[in-house]
């Protein structure tokens, strides 16, 4: 395996960690938690969003920060394992509500 393959593989480690550890022990499984935030979109907007709604409008915030970063010719980690940790969260509200078979 390369350097660059174990860098982006880490990526995945870090978020898997991510969204069955620390975050997960701190707000809950994703779907509370993000029912929760669709709550508060509400309250503050007036629109309604489901969770997977919910999930998806954070992996925009991340792709329109990985697109800065190309454009900027920066690199922040960080972005790449949210957006990945936020992918896990959908499949774990998507499980949850038994939409995807196991």
């Amino acid at each position: 395996m390369t350097d660059s393959q174990t860098r982006g593989a880490d990526i995945l480690l870090k978020a898997y960690d991510l969204i069955t550890g620390d975050r997960h022990n701190s707000y809950a499984h994703p779907s509370e938690d993000y029912a929760r935030t669709a709550a508060i979109f509400k309250a503050a907007t007036g629109h309604n969003l489901t969770v997977e709604e919910a999930i998806l409008f954070m992996i925009c915030v991340k792709m329109s920060r990985l697109v800065n970063e190309m454009n900027t010719n920066q690199w922040i980690p960080d972005n790449a394992t949210d957006a990945a940790g936020y992918l896990g969260c959908l499949q774990m509200v998507r499980e949850n509500r038994n939409v995807i078979p196991e």
